[in-house]
C-alpha cells in the first residue's frame, strides 16, 4: 500500500503529495485524513495522508511512513476536496489549508492507546500483550505488537482511543472514589480518608482531598493497592455550567416565524437569507429548523462570529441541545477542546456551534448549516489560508443537498442581491418577536452644537437623555468605534502630528497609561509635552476615544457606574464574560464600548443608545464603507427597548441627511439598500463584479514600487473589460516597517482572475518582497 503525503512544509516545490509506503503493521490503520510521521530529507516531519493506492511510479525510490499520530482520521475526504480548494483559490500552500482545518485541541501531545470491548474475549497472543493492564499504550509496542493489536481493533476484539499526557495548566481534575469502606487497619491516617470519602458519599477531587486532610500521596497510593480507593481524571465542566441556561421547549413560534420555518426545505441545496429585524426571535427559529434536521436522524452546524461575543445565543442553544451540542467556545481549556473534538470525530454529538473555523467541524450526514450574524466580517480569515467560512458552508450545503440559512438583521447589499434575484431565497421577520416596535431615532446634529457653543464630544439631546435614563434605574450603551482617549496629538505651532516610527499612522493617546499608542504595530512611546519639531509645548489632543467618553460621561454623572468595553480592558474572553454579567444584573448603569458591544446583546433594562460619531465608518477608504456604517449603526440601535420599555436612539453626526444616517433613522433597510445597490451598479462593484486586491509588501519602498508597476503591466496585456486600479499607496504605507502599495481588480470575467491565480507562486518564497491576493 502507499500513501500520498502532504508534507507541512512552506514551500512552492513541495506543495504537492508525495508517495510513501505504507508499513505492514499500519496498513489496518491509515486512511485518508490521518496525520503521519515521515522522513522528508535528513528530518521527519508532519504529513498529511491525502490518498492511499495500491501502487506507485516511484515505488522503487519511496520510503515508509515512521509512524501515526491519529487513532481515527481527523479529516474526512470532503475536507481535503475543501483544502485543496482553498489552497488552488485563496492562494495558498495546501499543507497550511489543511492544517487550518485541525483545531489547536487535537495539536497538543497524547497517547495512543488500545482498549479491550471485554477483557473475556481476549485470547491468545493478544491476550498475553495485556496481560493484567486494561489498556496498551501504542507509543510503548514493537511494531510486530502493533500489528496484532491492528489485526484485533479490525475483528472487533479491541478499540483504539487517545488520552492527553497529563498537564499543570489542562483543566484536568484527579478524582479519587471510594471502592469499599470495608477495611480493618491500624493506621489512623488510612481509616480517617476511608471515613471521610464514606462521609462524602461521592466522589472527592483529590487536591481537596489532600488539604482537607493533610494526606501525603504515599497514604493514597497504599490504599489504591490494596484496591480501597481508585484515581481517574475528570474534565472540569465548570465553564461549561457557566453557559447554561434554562431554555423552555414549549416555547412556539409566532405567526410570522412559522410562515418562515414552513418555508424552508431540507431535502435540497438552497441559500436562504433570513432578514429579520434586531429581537424578530431568529434564534428561536434556528433551535426549531435543528429539531427539525435532528428528527430526521442527521447533523447540525451553526456558525456565530465568536462564541464569547453572542453569550446569549450560544447559551440557549446549549440550553437546548445540551447533550448532543459541542460548543467550541474560546474559554475551553485545552483539555475541553480536546474533549469536544475527539466527540466530534467519534459521532458522539449531532450539533456542532462555534466561529469560523467550526466549519471545518468533520460531521457527516449534515442536515442543514446555519451561519447567524451573517454580515459580520469575522467569517473571512484574513490571514493564510485566507477563505471565507460562509463560501465553504455553501461547498458544504451543495455536497450534502442540505439548507444553509444566513441570518441577520443587516444583511450584506451583495446577499440581498442575491435573494432579490432568485439566486438565494429571502426569508423574513419584519417585527420583534414580542410585538415591540422599533426603538425611536434622534438625529443630533453636531454642527448645530459646535454653531451653539458645546465643544463637548456629547450632544445635548444625548447629555439630557442619559441623565434621564439614569435617573429612571435604566441602562445606557454609548457606542464609538475608537479606543484609546484621543485619536491623535498634534502641536498647535507648527502642525506636526506625533507619528509611530514604524508606522506610517499618528499614535493614537491612552489616558489610562499616559502614552501614546500605535494601533497597528503595538509600539508603545511616553506622552510628550513638547513638540519633537519646533520645541513647543502647545500640543493638543484631537479627536475622541472610549477613554475620553468614559471621563466625559462621569463627569456628567459622577455616581453612575460605568463600564469601558474595547481591547484595552477586554484581554481575554473572561474578562467580556465578567462585564456582561455585570451589566446583566444591573452592576453598572452605562456601557461605553465599541464594536464589541453592537452584537449578541439582549438586556431588559437598556433603553438608551448612544452613537457618539456616525461618521467614523462612512469616512473609511473601502468600497462598502456605506455598508459597514449601517450595519454598525443599525445593530447597536437594536440593542435598546428589547422588553417591555421602550427604546431611544441618539446618532450623532455631521452629515444628518446621508441616506446611510436617514435609513437608520427610520429603520429602514430598503431605502439603504435601494441606495447602495444603485451606487454599486454605477462604479462597477460587488455584486457586479468581483473586486480582487493585490498588496505587495517590502522593506525596500523602492522595490515595492517597482514589483507593483509590473504586476499592473502585466495584468493589463490580458485582454479583458476589468476595471484596474492603482498601484496606489495602501493606507497604512508603511506598516511595521513593512512599505505597501495596492492593486484593485474589479473582475467582470475569469480572465484577469486565472492571471491572478499565477502571480502569487512567483513570490511564495521571495525573501525580498511578498505579495497578498485577497478577494474582497
Amino acid at each position: 500500500m502507499f500513501a500520498e503525503v502532504i508534507i507541512d512544509i512552506k514551500n512552492k516545490q513541495i506543495n504537492r503529495s508525495f508517495d510513501y509506503i505504507v508499513p505492514k503493521h499500519l496498513e489496518a490503520l491509515i486512511k485518508p485524513g490521518f496525520r503521519v510521521i515521515v522522513p522528508f530529507g535528513r528530518l521527519k516531519r508532519t504529513g498529511y495522508v491525502v490518498n492511499i493506492k495500491d501502487s506507485s511510479e516511484f515505488s522503487n525510490n519511496a520510503k515508509e511512513i515512521a509512524d501515526c499520530l491519529d487513532v481515527k482520521p481527523v479529516l474526512n475526504d470532503e475536507l481535503i476536496d475543501i483544502a485543496k480548494y482553498i489552497a488552488e483559490n485563496n492562494f495558498s500552500y495546501y499543507s497550511v489549508a489543511l492544517d487550518a482545518m485541525i483545531p489547536r485541541a487535537l495539536k497538543v501531545k497524547y497517547q495512543k492507546i488500545a482498549v479491550p470491548y471485554s477483557k473475556d474475549k481476549l485470547t491468545g497472543e493478544i491476550k498475553d500483550l495485556f496481560g493484567r493492564r486494561k489498556e496498551l499504550v501504542l507509543d510503548s509496542l514493537s511494531n510486530e505488537a502493533l500489528a496484532l493489536v491492528y489485526k484485533n481493533v479490525e475483528d472487533g476484539i479491541l478499540y483504539l482511543d487517545t488520552k492527553l499526557k497529563k498537564k499543570k495548566d489542562d483543566n484536568i481534575i484527579k478524582m479519587v472514589h471510594l471502592i469499599s469502606d470495608e477495611f480493618n487497619t491500624r493506621s489512623k491516617k488510612k481509616a480517617s480518608v476511608i471515613d471521610y470519602l464514606a462521609e462524602a458519599d461521592s466522589d472527592i477531587p483529590l487536591d481537596i482531598l489532600k488539604e482537607d486532610m493533610g494526606i501525603s500521596m504515599p497514604v493514597l497510593n497504599e490504599l489504591a493497592a490494596d484496591g480501597i480507593i481508585s484515581f481517574y481524571d475528570k474534565i472540569d465542566e465548570s465553564i461549561k455550567d457557566e453557559i447554561s441556561v434554562s431554555y423552555d421547549s414549549s416555547n412556539e413560534l409566532n405567526d410570522e416565524q412559522k410562515e418562515v420555518f414552513k418555508r424552508i426545505s431540507y431535502d435540497e441545496y438552497k441559500t436562504y437569507l433570513l432578514h429579520g429585524v434586531t429581537g424578530s426571535g431568529k434564534t428561536l427559529v434556528y433551535i426549531k429548523a435543528i429539531n427539525e434536521v435532528i428528527k430526521k436522524g442527521k447533523n447540525a452546524i451553526m456558525l456565530v462570529p465568536e462564541i464569547s461575543l453572542t453569550p446569549q445565543v450560544t447559551s440557549i442553544l446549549f440550553g437546548a441541545f445540551k447533550d448532543s451540542i459541542a460548543i467550541l467556545h474560546s474559554r475551553l481549556s485545552t483539555a475541553e477542546r480536546y474533549q469536544e473534538w475527539k466527540k466530534i470525530i467519534s459521532g458522539e454529538v449531532r450539533i456542532v456551534v462555534g466561529a469560523r473555523s467550526a466549519i471545518f467541524a468533520p460531521l457527516k450526514n449534515l442536515g442543514i448549516i446555519i451561519v447567524d450574524e451573517a454580515h459580520e466580517g469575522s467569517y473571512i480569515q484574513s490571514n493564510n489560508p485566507k477563505y471565507n467560512a460562509i463560501e465553504i458552508a455553501k461547498m458544504r450545503a451543495e455536497k450534502y443537498s442540505i439548507p444553509l440559512i444566513l441570518g441577520t438583521a443587516t444583511p450584506k447589499v451583495t446577499d440581498y442581491y442575491y435573494a432579490t434575484n432568485g439566486i438565494y431565497e429571502l426569508l423574513e421577520l419584519k417585527k420583534r418577536a414580542n410585538n415591540k416596535p422599533m426603538p425611536e431615532v434622534k438625529i443630533a446634529d453636531l454642527r448645530q452644537e459646535l454653531k451653539n457653543g458645546n465643544k463637548s464630544v456629547l450632544s445635548e439631546c444625548l447629555k439630557d437623555e442619559i441623565k434621564k435614563c439614569y435617573k429612571e434605574g435604566n441602562q445606557s450603551i454609548l457606542f464609538i468605534n475608537r479606543r484609546g482617549y484621543s485619536r491623535f496629538v498634534m502641536c498647535r505651532s507648527c502642525g506636526t502630528v506625533i507619528k509611530c516610527p514604524h508606522c506610517d499612522v499618528a499614535l493614537t493617546y491612552h489616558d489610562r497609561i499616559n502614552s501614546l499608542v500605535c494601533h497597528h504595530c503595538g509600539y508603545v512611546q511616553s506622552n510628550t509635552t513638547v513638540c519633537p519639531t519646533c520645541g513647543s509645548d502647545k500640543i493638543r489632543y484631537v479627536g475622541s476615544g472610549t477613554e475620553k467618553i468614559v471621563e466625559q460621561v462621569q463627569t456628567l454623572l459622577p455616581e453612575a457606574k460605568i463600564l469601558k468595553v474595547d481591547q484595552d480592558s477586554i484581554d481575554k474572553m473572561e474578562d467580556y464574560e465578567g462585564f456582561y454579567k455585570a451589566f446583566k444584573n444591573h452592576e453598572a448603569d452605562i456601557i461605553v464600548g465599541t464594536q464589541m458591544i453592537t452584537k449578541g446583546l439582549d438586556f431588559k433594562d437598556v433603553t438608551l443608545v448612544g452613537v457618539i460619531n456616525a461618521d467614523l465608518s462612512l469616512q473609511y477608504p473601502v468600497y462598502d464603507s456605506n455598508e459597514v456604517s449601517f450595519n454598525l449603526i443599525e445593530q447597536v440601535a437594536g440593542r435598546c427597548g428589547r422588553a417591555e420599555k421602550p427604546g431611544l436612539v441618539v446618532i450623532q453626526t455631521y452629515n444628518p441627511n446621508h441616506f446611510v444616517i436617514q435609513s437608520c433613522k427610520n429603520h429602514d433597510y430598503d431605502t439603504y439598500y435601494k441606495a447602495e445597490i444603485n451606487n454599486r451598479e454605477n462604479t462597477v462593484m460587488p455584486p457586479f463584479s468581483e473586486c480582487i486586491q493585490i498588496v505587495i509588501k517590502s522593506a525596500d519602498k523602492y522595490l515595492a514600487k517597482k514589483e507593483a508597476d509590473i504586476i499592473r503591466r502585466n495584468l493589463a496585456e490580458a485582454k479583458h473589460s476589468s476595471v484596474i486600479l492603482g498601484p496606489i499607496e495602501a493606507y497604512p504605507f508603511k506598516k511595521n516597517d513593512i512599505y505597501h502599495y495596492q492593486i484593485q481588480i474589479q473582475a467582470v470575467e475569469d480572465s484577469v482572475l486565472e492571471k491572478t491565480r499565477y502571480l502569487y507562486p512567483l513570490y511564495q518564497d521571495n525573501k525580498d518582497i511578498s505579495i497578498e491576493i485577497t478577494r474582497m
